[in-house]
C-alpha cells in the first residue's frame, strides 16, 4: 500500500490526556443497546463492560478524527467529513475493566495509507491507537481504530451495492429484543471446534435500533440518522454503524461464554448496510490455544445469511 505523502507528517502525531470514568447507568444503556440486557453487565455495583464498550470513549469523553475538538488533531489537513469505519480492536489486559474505573487515555496515530478501493475510489485509512492507563500508569486496555475516507460517494461509483431493500418494519414494543436469550452459555473446556450455537436470524434492521445504538455511544454523525443529509453526501439513505452490529457480534459471544473471559475482540466492518437489510449472526470455535482454556472464536454478521457484513475474531481465556 502506498503511503500518502503529503499525510504521513501526522504518523506519530500524539493527543492530550483525558480522564475517562466508567459508569455503571451507561454499561447498562450500551448492554441494552446491544441486545444483551445480561447480569454480566446490569447486576451489582461494579459490573463489567461489554467487549465492545469503549467504542463510547472518544465521542463521549474524548475525540475522534472527525471531532478533533481543538486538539492537535484540528491540524490534520483532511477532509473528515463523510468517514466510514474500517476495523475497531480491542486488547484488555489483565481482565475486564468494570464500573468504577477510572483511566487516563491518550491516542496518537500510528499510520495513515492510501489504496484503490473496490467500491470507493481511492481509500484513505488512518489507524489510530487509543491507550488506557490506571492511576498506577499501567497499561490496562489498547484500542484500536481504523478510520477510512474515499474520494467518491455511491452516486458516483457503480461499484457500490446501492440497491436498497424494501422498509416495512413490523413493531412488537418499544423495548430492544432480545435476539440471543436462547443461546446456552457454555464453558471454554467444554467446546470443541467448530462448535456454535448456530445462526441466530434477527429480521429487517431497524432504524430505531440505528438510533439507540447511535445515541447510547454518543456518535452523531448525521450519515446514520437524517436522510436528507446522507442524500446530499450522495448515499442513497441513512446506513447502520459498523460497531452496532459489531456489538450485537459481542452480544452473541456473551450468551455463549461469560464475557469476563474476553481477552482481546477484533472487527471488520465489510460492507455498507441498510434499513431493512435482513440481518443475522453466527460464530464458531476456530482453534484452541496453547492451553485448553482458551480459543479463538469467529464471528460473522451477514445480510440475506450470505453476505458478510462484520466478521470478528475474539480471544477468550480463563
Amino acid at each position: 500500500m502506498k503511503q500518502e505523502h503529503s499525510l504521513s507528517k501526522y504518523i506519530g502525531l500524539k493527543g492530550p490526556y483525558y480522564e475517562m470514568d466508567i459508569e455503571r447507568g451507561k454499561i447498562r444503556e450500551f448492554a441494552n443497546a446491544m441486545y444483551a440486557p445480561l447480569s454480566d453487565f446490569c447486576e451489582g455495583r461494579n459490573p463489567i463492560i461489554p467487549a465492545t464498550f469503549l467504542v463510547n470513549t472518544p465521542y463521549t469523553w474524548g475525540y475522534s478524527l472527525e471531532r478533533p475538538r481543538g486538539t492537535v488533531f484540528s491540524c490534520i489537513d483532511h477532509d473528515f467529513s463523510i468517514p466510514l469505519h474500517a476495523e475497531e480492536s480491542f486488547v484488555y489486559h489483565n481482565g475486564m475493566p468494570t464500573a468504577g474505573d477510572s483511566f487516563q487515555v491518550r491516542s496518537l496515530i500510528e499510520n495513515i495509507v492510501q489504496k484503490p478501493g473496490r467500491k470507493g475510489g481511492m481509500l484513505t485509512f488512518f489507524s489510530m491507537l487509543t491507550e488506557y492507563y490506571d492511576h498506577l500508569d499501567n497499561l490496562k486496555v489498547e484500542q484500536r481504530s481504523v478510520t477510512v475516507t474515499t474520494d467518491s460517494t455511491p452516486n458516483e461509483s457503480s461499484k457500490w451495492q446501492t440497491d436498497l431493500p424494501e422498509y416495512k418494519p413490523v413493531y412488537k414494543n418499544l423495548d430492544p429484543d432480545r435476539p440471543f436469550s436462547k443461546i446456552k452459555r457454555q464453558k471454554i473446556e467444554e467446546l470443541d471446534i467448530g462448535a456454535t450455537p448456530g445462526v441466530i436470524n434477527t429480521g429487517p434492521l431497524l432504524v430505531r435500533e440505528i438510533v439507540r445504538f447511535q445515541g447510547v455511544v454518543g456518535e452523531d454523525n448525521a450519515l446514520h440518522h437524517d436522510l436528507q443529509w446522507a442524500k446530499s453526501n450522495g448515499y442513497p439513505n441513512i446506513f447502520g454503524l459498523g460497531t452496532h452490529q459489531a456489538s450485537a457480534l459481542a452480544a452473541y459471544l456473551s450468551y455463549w461464554i461469560n464475557p469476563k473471559l474476553i481477552r482481546a475482540f477484533k472487527c471488520k466492518f465489510k460492507n455498507v448496510y441498510w434499513p431493512g437489510d435482513h440481518i443475522s449472526y453466527k460464530g464458531h470455535v476456530a482453534e484452541r490455544l496453547q492451553t485448553e482454556t482458551g480459543a479463538l472464536i469467529k464471528l460473522f454478521c451477514l445480510r440475506n445469511n450470505d453476505e458478510i457484513l462484520v466478521e470478528a475474531d475474539a480471544t477468550v481465556s480463563e
